[in-house]
This record gives C-alpha cells, structure tokens and sequence, in this order.
C-alpha cells in the first residue's frame, strides 16, 4: 500500500511504483507513515463527549407534537430551562412559527447558557456545536442568510482542515476509495479511461485513481471539470497543473478539459464532440446548501444528454438522493432535529479520531472551519432555493448498481483501522460510513436502465 499524494491519497490496490520520479504533491509519505497516523486504539473512547440520543429523542417527542398555539405557553418554562437540546429545539419551533418575541427569549437563553460553557474547560462536542446551531436559527430569524460555507481556510502550521480530516479520520479516504474502485470496475477493459468530474475543487481524489491506472499499464486517464459557479470555484488551473505533473511522474497519459455550461448548447455541443464512454464523478460533500442543490438539479440534465456507463455520487447521509425529497414533506423543526441529530454523530465520530492530547487543537480547527460553518449554512439556508422543479427521487433514466465484493472488502479493511464505532452500511448500490449504526456519508452508483 503506498501513499500518492499531499492528500493522503492512499489505495490499497496499489504498490508503490518503484523508481517513479518525484511525488509533485508535497505531502508524500509512506504506508508504514500512514498506519502510523491513522491507526487508533478501539479501546480509546477519550474525547469523544458521546452525545446521549435519548435526550434528542425526548426533546423531538415533547417539542415536535405540540401545537402552534401553545408556543407562548412555554415561554416562562424555557426561563427555567437549562437543557441547550431543548432551548435548540424550542427556538427552531418559534423560527418556523415567526414568533419573534419567543425566539428573542429563546437566543437570550441561549447565549448566557453557550457563554457559561465556553468557559468551562470540560465542554463537551454538543456544547460546542449547540453555537453554531443557534447561529443559524438567529440567522434563519433575521433573514440574513447569506451562505457561509465554505469559509477561509484554517490552517495549522502547513495542514489545512481537510489534511487534518484525512490524516486522522476515515471520512474523506473512505469516499474516494470506494469512488476510485467504482470506476475502475466500471471501465475494466478500456484503454482510454474518461471522467467527468462536477466538483474538482483541488482534485484530491485523482492521485489515487491515477496510481492505479499506472500499475495497470499501458491506460490513459482524461479528466474533464465541469465549472458552474466562476465566483465560486477554486483556481482550476492550478489544480490542473498538479494533476498532470503528478501524471508524468507516474508515466500515465493524461489530458484535462473544462466546460462551463451556461446554457443547454454548451452542454449539447460538449456531448456531440464527446467520443468514448464516460464516467460521471460528483462529490456535494464539500459544497455551500445552494449550491449542492443546482449542482444535483445539473447533475440530472446532464446524465439524461451524456448517458455515461456509470454514475459515481458522493454524499451526506441528511442530503442524500431521496432522503432530502422525504424531508422536504417534513416541518423545518422536524428538519432540524434530524441535522442535529446528524451533525452530532459527525462531530462526535470526529472527537473520537482526535482525541489524543496533540490533536485536540486541530479538532478545534475542525469544528471551526468545516463542522461549525456547515451547521449555520444548512440551518441558515435550507428551502431557501428556487428550483424550476423539484428534484427527482432517484437519478431518473438510471438505476443504483449493485458494488463489487473488492470495494466492499476495501471498504470494511479502511474503516477497521479506526475506533470500532466506525463501521460500513451497505445496500444495493450503496457504501455508507457509519458511527454507531448510523449512516454519515454514503457513495452510491448508477447505471442506465
């Protein structure tokens, strides 16, 4: 096993190529390196501040089922009240009611209870999730929303968030391995391997897919980016540049392209001059509410033009293909108790991989510039799109593929590396990454029908 690139783009199909020029990513470490980093004892649960689901589901139960008359009714309850999941709950009911008096008193709650916390040496993961929650319910209140994710970068030393993620929790590999191999399976045979990737960002996870390729011998790689949003998207030139330098070092033949789609011709003439089967690749995970969802609404058009062999998603388990489409029947607060629910498991699975005493100021980091800011954008935002329609079910003219036993094998052996609360969910067509059974992140694949 060898690791490709800055990234930590490690594949276990991989060996590493002997004699191969130098790594252009900077960050190129060793196997023996990486089972160093990542490798946590399952015994060790420090840090974790395990979040008791039952206090959610108590509050779900008594705030969800009561009726809109009664919310002033509680008012001089929640004076008393010293629970931030209930003040949580309760504030998203009064911001779905538009009572601005009850939430007044709800975010003044909130704030002398997240201000005794923050001096408390002993704060646990909620606590300190429960501010960004309420930030962006007071957001959501005002009308204020204006999408803040993804921030400025944070960074420690020369590690940025997402190294830090990659380095020490499964999350990001698990997504790109099972992606990577998915693709390979899906173009067993061909020469001429073509991608068609609808969020580059800085392509993290091509390195990997490009080192297996190169053992394969004899294999080209072209990869076209898809640019939507120039205000957006991250500088695809430079991204591009390491690609192909990384390319060379291996001896792999590689093009990249772009497309900025404006208008249906663009993405017509692009189907037309497209030659060879295609994979599609989309990863929301890393996108602003918005525009995950004009991203998805695209993704849609242009599968239904390209029909490509396969389709490769990856996603949070709360926006999800289908999942999202039954939320949207349900009430914001009922909306709110499952992002809290959801985020709680994420951070809490998060803590666990950072919880020794040298990582702890990068969980910091963490929640500062991933965890948190997600949190305000989604409760700040969420249904505050306008779409021509609503998005489909399922991605319609395609059906979910069933995965190969070598993923799900590569799956199980990446996770069992980490805390045993991790775990894989799998289903038809489906790999999920699991903290205590609950589903967090999940790569699916599609075929025509």
């Amino acid at each position: 096993m060898h690791e490709e690139s800055s990234y930590l783009q490690w594949s276990p199909q991989v060996a590493r190529l002997e004699n191969s020029p130098a790594d252009p990513f900077p960050y190129l470490q060793e196997d023996c390196e990486f089972f160093d980093t990542i490798a946590i004892d399952p015994s060790n649960t420090n840090g974790q501040n395990a979040f008791d689901v039952d206090v959610l589901t108590h509050c779900h139960e008594s705030l969800l089922h009561q009726e809109s008359g009664n919310l002033a009714a509680i008012q001089e309850e929640l004076m008393e009240e010293n629970s931030l999941s209930d003040l949580l709950l309760a504030g998203a009911e009064a911001v779905d009611a538009g009572d601005s008096s009850l939430a007044s008193v709800v975010f003044s709650k909130l704030d002398h209870l997240l201000h005794a916390t923050s001096e408390n040496a002993a704060t646990s993961s909620f606590d300190r999730l429960a501010y960004h929650f309420a930030q962006g319910l007071q957001s959501r209140m005002s009308g204020a929303c204006s999408p803040c994710y993804p921030p400025e970068p944070v960074q420690s030393g020369t590690m940025s968030v997402l190294q830090m993620v990659q380095e020490l929790s499964p999350f990001i590999k698990f997504t790109h391995f099972t992606a990577n191999q998915a693709i390979l399976d899906a173009t067993t045979g061909n020469m001429d391997v073509h991608v068609i990737d609808f969020n580059l960002g800085e392509g993290v996870q091509w390195p990997s897919l490009m080192s297996d390729l190169a053992r394969q011998g004899g294999k080209s790689f072209h990869l076209t980016a898809i640019i939507t949003d120039a205000d957006y998207g991250d500088d695809t030139h430079h991204t591009a540049r390491h690609l192909a330098e990384f390319a060379e070092s291996l001896d792999l033949p590689f093009q990249y392209s772009s497309l900025c789609i404006h208008s249906k011709e663009d993405l017509e003439e692009f189907s037309r001059n497209c030659k060879g089967q295609v994979v599609v690749s989309c990863d929301t995970t890393n996108l602003c509410y918005k525009l995950r969802n004009k991203l998805r609404m695209l993704l849609h058009g242009c599968v239904k033009k390209l029909q490509p062999t396969s389709v490769v998603i990856i996603e949070e388990e709360l926006f999800r293909i289908g999942k999202e489409v039954s939320l949207s029947q349900a009430s914001f607060v009922e909306i709110f108790f499952e992002a809290l629910h959801h985020f709680t498991m994420v951070f809490e699975s998060l803590a666990c991989c950072f919880s020794s005493g040298n990582n702890r100021v990068c969980l910091r980091l963490v929640e500062k510039g991933m965890v948190g800011p997600k949190i305000q954008d989604f409760v700040g935002q969420y249904g505050s799109v306008t779409l021509d329609a609503p998005p489909p079910k399922d991605l319609e003219g395609f059906m979910s593929c069933e995965l190969s036993a070598r993923n799900i094998a590569q799956a199980r052996m990446l996770v069992g590396l980490f805390n045993r609360s991790f775990g894989v969910g799998h289903e038809k067509g489906r790999l999920q990454l699991c903290w205590k059974s609950r589903p967090l992140i999940s790569v699916s694949v599609w075929t025509p029908l």
